[in-house]
């Protein structure tokens, strides 16, 4: 279980996911959807920077106990915050593009799942208590919402 828990918690790093996330938006560049990339790209960059800011101003230190080390700051969980960033694009992509309902569905799923598998993994490493993965998910999740809303007001964006 350990084992599982730490393979989990290596592929949500940040930097890879921010990696992954990075080819994404070259890929949507390249291909001219101009507009997913601008909303993925400011969703990505406006969630990673309230959770660095809430770290580096509150300087919260990890618990003592934790089994996986990491050097930064503990609230909120930037494991969560892109895995929820995840989550949420992976929902509002599937009800924007995905007409067959039962892959939708799988889909939801899964990206509901991927957050709580990240989640709990930073949990059960000990990286993290329960407040840091739900306020790092709430970040996540408000971004995509709100970056989503003023894109759909502006006009050129529709």
């Amino acid at each position: 279980m350990l084992e599982f828990q730490i393979f989990v918690s290596k592929i949500a790093d940040v930097e890879v996911m921010l990696f992954i996330v990075f080819l994404l938006l070259i890929t949507l560049y390249y291909f001219q959807y101009k507009k997913d990339f601008y909303k993925i790209l400011c969703v990505s960059v406006s969630a990673m920077f309230v959770t660095f800011m809430l770290k580096h101003i509150l300087k919260v230190p990890r618990p003592e106990t934790m089994i996986l080390f990491e050097d930064s700051y503990r609230f909120p969980s930037g494991h969560a915050t892109m895995a929820a960033i995840v989550m949420s694009l992976i929902i509002y992509y599937s009800n924007k593009k995905v007409r067959n309902v039962y892959l939708r569905y799988f889909l939801y799923i899964f990206g509901v799942s991927w957050f709580v598998l990240v989640s709990y993994s930073r949990i059960y490493l000990q990286a993290h208590i329960l407040i840091d993965v739900v306020v790092g998910g709430l970040i996540g999740v408000l971004a995509t919402v709100l970056v989503m809303k003023v894109f759909r007001h502006l006009r050129y964006y529709r």
